[in-house]
Order: structure tokens, then C-alpha cells, then sequence
């Protein structure tokens, strides 16, 4: 790993190129490109984006599954000092609707179908852009979207007015390349932005900087002791933060090869591994668990795996057993890792070596370049070590605000802490046990109640399947703990022995004064 300043998306590619201009970059089924071919392909596009008077600070939508044409999109937008904003490639009318007209797209780049997925793109932008009407010049007019300008089509099929792929790269070539190198930007520029799903409201574009990028790549790539020698799996999505920066952005700064997946499948995963020597494989849970699952996992030679790192769910005691265990399971030194958006992804991570506890009873603890404290989501006070409040965290990594949402953004980054909604308690090493969503807490007659933490409790009941726990109005307390229990099969289960199972063991106010049996 290189470059001890903060850099942008274009000069860590170009970096990579200079250093090792012949080694792959991505790996997609029969394709192996370079990082030379890679800069090439992403500079042609780059002009090709300024021939269709595009530039600094327009945002351009990348609506297409994982592919190199995505991340040549990416880096060709970050190049011209423009923003990426990306799409979930299942998208469809509805979402794509919002997502246009929010970001206020100047462009929108896309492939004409996810034949993996049986999607067909086109009919959903039809669907969308009723109202097009389409200018000599191929720029689009639209009343529900004003500032559209273009609609770029990868593929065989494009509607009329629509500009082919291949078109946009041949009117770059119109353009001098000295005209791309004068673009100067700066790290503190935006370079995405990724809509948030968010727990109350519509998604929200969090905006995140070249140097947010830089940063995190920077802590990722040392949790893990990434090298230029890493060959690193990529089943996650680009249109993620999980993708954006663990797929494209870190493998730039660190000049290594990315193999990359389309749509998961445990089988292609572990025939990845074996063929391409993959050194590292991150991805959520179930990904994991359907390829320690899979029939023919002893079929499959995992023994090029060194790391990778696991999020996006808690992640269960024999699972993680498994996949450190060199004999029975992949033989991974595996993190495990939280983080969110706004924090261009991982804030907290377990360190490689950790023993087993904490890799599944908590997070980890916080990047070097982070701080974090627990609070009082009520008052504010910060909470010592064993104490349960709000995760908080400050540092170059927070986004640099919601689009046209200061008051989200107000609501979201207070004196500089990003408060993540999230409750949790640090140990006195620091790791920390994430127990519950802020906006899910009860208080009762003053008391902060947590519904993971009785949940959890009645999960030892032996005649209990699952069980939810909300709050409900009461005109003395305020609110009082209400229990939706379900059997398990064969079970009888009365409201009266769910209250009785949790009387002494728990403290009073956190007992269910109601209980519905589902």
C-alpha cells in the first residue's frame, strides 16, 4: 500500500497503473483486465463524459449489476470531478423514479438488461420517462426529471435517443486528453453518492468525499494487511458501500486483483477461490454459510485464503468456528465488521488473531482514525465501558451530508459525532456489543427499556420459537413492554406463563405487561 496523503478515486487508479500497469485489475468471467487496459478504458469513457458536456459536480446515476463496466463508470465519473450516484441493480420503476429525481441526475448510465436476474431495464425506463423527448443533439427533455440530460445504454438494444456505450467513448476521442488532466480534484470533493434504506422516511443520497474513500481504504486495508498481492473476491455489490469501497476503491489504492461476481452463488464462489487463488473473501453471513453448507464444499481447495471480513448481520458461534478452522472449514483469519454509510462503511472491526469471543459476541473496536463513545441517546452524557447507550463515532470518514437534507444531516452529525442510531456497550478493551436500535427503545416511567435485550431473555424459554418486543402507550408509565410470543410446534403457551417465566429474573419494568400469543 502506498500514498501516505489523501488521494482521489482517478489518482489511485492511475497510481496502481504506473505501479503495475500488467497486473489484473478485475477478473469477470472470460475477462481479465489490466490496470493499464483499466485506465485506458476509464479515460476514454471520462472524455467521452465531457464531450457530452458533463463535468465537475454533476451527478450521474450507474444502474447496472457488477461488471467492469461499472467500475470503468465509477472512476471515469470520479475523473471529471463528478458524482457517482449509485443504483441498486434490482431496482425497479418506483425506486428508479425517486432515485432520479432526488439526486437530480444529469445523466443516467445503464445496461439494457441483468440477464442474470431475468430483468429487463429498458421497459422499466420506459415506465419511468414517459415524457421524453428527445433534442437533435441526443440530449433528453423531460418534465418530471429537469435535469436530465443523457441516458447511456450498455448492450445490444437502446431506445432512440438513448447513446450507445460505445458512442460515448468514440466522441471522447474528439476531445484532447489534455482537457481531462486539467481537471483538478480535490479530496474533499464529492465522489458518490449512496441512498441510505433508513429505518422512518424516503432513502436519503449520503454524500461521501474522495478523501472519505482514501481513508477507509487506508484502515481496511491495514485490519486486514492487504498487499499488492491480494486477490480478492468481490460477491458483493458495487451499488453498497460493502462493494464501493471494498471492491473498487481498495483494490486501486492498494494496486491488487478483484474477482468479481455478477450474483452470488456458493458453488461459483468456493470455483472463484480454487481457480483465481483468492486471498480474501468478504461478504455477509449468508454467503458464508451457504458455502460451508453447500454439498460439495470438501470438493473445492480453499487453502488460498488468508482473510476477509464479514458484516451486515451478527454472525453465529459455529459459523465462525468453521471459518477459521483450516481442516473442517476455509482456514480464514476472518474480521468481523460494522459500519454504515455515513460512515463510508466499517467504523469497528475485530482484529486478525482475535480469540473466538470476540468475534461473535461483538463488533470489534474502532479504526485508528475514528474515535467513538457510548452515549445517553436522552441526555446526552457519555457512558463508561459496560454502560448501554448510542454508538458515536467522529473522525475523516463521515459523509460529508445527506443531499438536500440539512436537517437530517443537523439530526444525524452533532459537534461533529455521527450518531448512528445504533445502541451498544464497549468492553474495557474497547470491543463493542452491538444490543439494539435506538428508535426501538421503551421507556418506561423514565427507565430505557431495549427490546434485543428481552427478546434475547425469553429466546431461552424452552417452549418459545420467537418473540418480539414493543412498546405500547400507558397512562401511568408512559409506556409499558408488550410481548408477541410464538410457540414452538406443539407447544401451549398462556400470556400468564410468559409473564410468570420473566418475574425475578428480569427487572420489573422491563416484564411484558401485555402478551399476545401469535
Amino acid at each position: 500500500m502506498t500514498a501516505a496523503s489523501p488521494r482521489s478515486l482517478g489518482e489511485m487508479l492511475d497510481d496502481a497503473a504506473e505501479r503495475h500497469p500488467e497486473r489484473a485489475a478485475i477478473v469477470f468471467h472470460e475477462a481479465r483486465v489490466t490496470y493499464r487496459q483499466l485506465r485506458e478504458q476509464v479515460d476514454a469513457f471520462s472524455r467521452g463524459l465531457l464531450a457530452l458536456g458533463l463535468g465537475p459536480g454533476d451527478h450521474v446515476v450507474v444502474w447496472m449489476p457488477n461488471r467492469v463496466e461499472w467500475a470503468v463508470a465509477n472512476l471515469a465519473v470520479a475523473k471529471i470531478g463528478a458524482v457517482t450516484v449509485t443504483c441498486n441493480s434490482r431496482y425497479k420503476a418506483f425506486e428508479v423514479e425517486y432515485l432520479l429525481r432526488q439526486s437530480d441526475a444529469r445523466a443516467l448510465v445503464m445496461v439494457d438488461r441483468f440477464a442474470a436476474a431475468s430483468l429487463d431495464y429498458l421497459p422499466i425506463l420506459r415506465e419511468v420517462c414517459p415524457d421524453v423527448m428527445w433534442q437533435a443533439d441526443r440530449r433528453l427533455f423531460s418534465a418530471k426529471f429537469p435535469e436530465l440530460r443523457h441516458v447511456i445504454v450498455l448492450g445490444d438494444e437502446h431506445d432512440p435517443g438513448c447513446v450507445a456505450w460505445a458512442d460515448v467513448v468514440r466522441r471522447g476521442e474528439r476531445v484532447p486528453p489534455g482537457e481531462l488532466a486539467a481537471i483538478r480534484v480535490k479530496v474533499d470533493d464529492p465522489a458518490a453518492m449512496l441512498y441510505t434504506s433508513g429505518t422512518t422516511g424516503a432513502p436519503k443520497g449520503c454524500l461521501l468525499s474522495h478523501g472519505n474513500f482514501w481513508y477507509k481504504c487506508r484502515v481496511f486495508s491495514e485490519v486486514h494487511g492487504w498487499t499488492d498481492e491480494d486477490r480478492c473476491l468481490v460477491p458483493v455489490p458495487y451499488f453498497h458501500i460493502f462493494g464501493a469501497m471494498g471492491g473498487v476503491a481498495v483494490n486501486c489504492l492498494n494496486g491488487s486483483t478483484q474477482v468479481l461476481m455478477d450474483v452470488f452463488t456458493p458453488e461459483e464462489a468456493m470455483r472463484l477461490i480454487q481457480a483465481e487463488r483468492v486471498t480474501l473473501f468478504s461478504g455477509v453471513p449468508t454467503m458464508f454459510i451457504t458455502v460451508l453448507n453447500h454439498p460439495n464444499f470438501k470438493q473445492y481447495d480453499h487453502a488460498s485464503l488468508r482473510t476477509g471480513t464479514i458484516g451486515a448481520a451478527p454472525v453465529p458461534v459455529e459459523m465462525m468456528t468453521r471459518i477459521l478452522d483450516a481442516r473442517d472449514g476455509l482456514g480464514m483469519d476472518a474480521t468481523v465488521v460494522y459500519g454504515l454509510t455515513e460512515a463510508t462503511g466499517g467504523t469497528h472491526f475485530t482484529r486478525l488473531g482475535d480469540p473466538l469471543g470476540k468475534r461473535v459476541a461483538t463488533v470489534g473496536r474502532t479504526t485508528p482514525e475514528l474515535e467513538d463513545r457510548i452515549v445517553d441517546p436522552v441526555t446526552g452524557r457519555v457512558l463508561g465501558p459496560g454502560e448501554e447507550g448510542e454508538v458515536c463515532v467522529k473522525g475523516p470518514t463521515l459523509m460529508l451530508g445527506y443531499y438536500k437534507d440539512p436537517e437530517a444531516t443537523a439530526a444525524k452529525i452533532r459537534d461533529g459525532w455521527l450518531h448512528t442510531g445504533d445502541m451498544g456497550i464497549k468492553d474495557a478493551e474497547g470491543y463493542l456489543r452491538i444490543t439494539g436500535r435506538v428508535t426501538d427503545m421503551i421507556i418506561v416511567g423514565g427507565f430505557n427499556t431495549y427490546p434485543a435485550e428481552i427478546e434475547n431473555f425469553y429466546l431461552r424459554h424452552a417452549k418459545i420459537l420467537d418473540v418480539s418486543i414493543v412498546g405500547v402507550p400507558d397512562p401511568v408509565m408512559g409506556e409499558v413492554v408488550m410481548a408477541f410470543v410464538i410457540p414452538k410446534a406443539g407447544e401451549t403457551l398462556t400470556a400468564a406463563d410468559v409473564v410468570a417465566f420473566a418475574q425475578g429474573k428480569i427487572a420489573n419494568f422491563k416484564v411484558p405487561k401485555r402478551v399476545e400469543i401469535v
